[in-house]
């Protein structure tokens, strides 16, 4: 009974301070990490920013950030998965969500975080927010 008591006890003081923790950790300051990437994945980064901006058809502000409107005929799929993997590892602050609408319909890249995330996303995308 001893034993069961201090497990139960112990469970409930790791679930407690990790709740705290959770709180108390610093949130991810808005800055691109540029040891993220390696020299050659860099270089795509940057192709498939150029190509991401090539290919917007619309761009909407939302709350939270950004809504892009993306021609799939003119980048794929795999290609803005792989943007967004790079700008992940790079920008941990940002979140992400693509959309693939029926019928061949236009794709929709959502880029969005906490406060601040636009002015950031409007500074360093410059191409593509328009």
């Amino acid at each position: 009974m001893i034993l069961r008591t201090t497990l139960i006890a112990g469970l409930l003081a790791l679930g407690t301070s990790g709740g705290q923790n959770n709180a108390a950790r610093a949130e991810t300051p808005f800055f691109c990490n540029l040891k993220a990437l390696t020299g050659p994945e860099r270089s795509e980064h940057q192709q498939l920013t150029g190509r991401l901006g090539e290919s917007i058809l619309h761009t909407v502000e939302i709350a939270d950030g950004y809504a892009f409107e993306v021609d799939g005929r003119r980048i794929s799929f795999r290609e803005l998965a792989a943007w967004s993997e790079f700008e992940r590892r790079c920008c941990p602050f940002f979140d992400f969500n693509l959309e693939w609408r029926r019928d061949n319909g236009p794709v929709t890249l959502r880029l969005t975080g906490r406060d601040g995330v636009k002015q950031f996303i409007r500074s360093e995308f410059p191409r593509i927010v328009r």
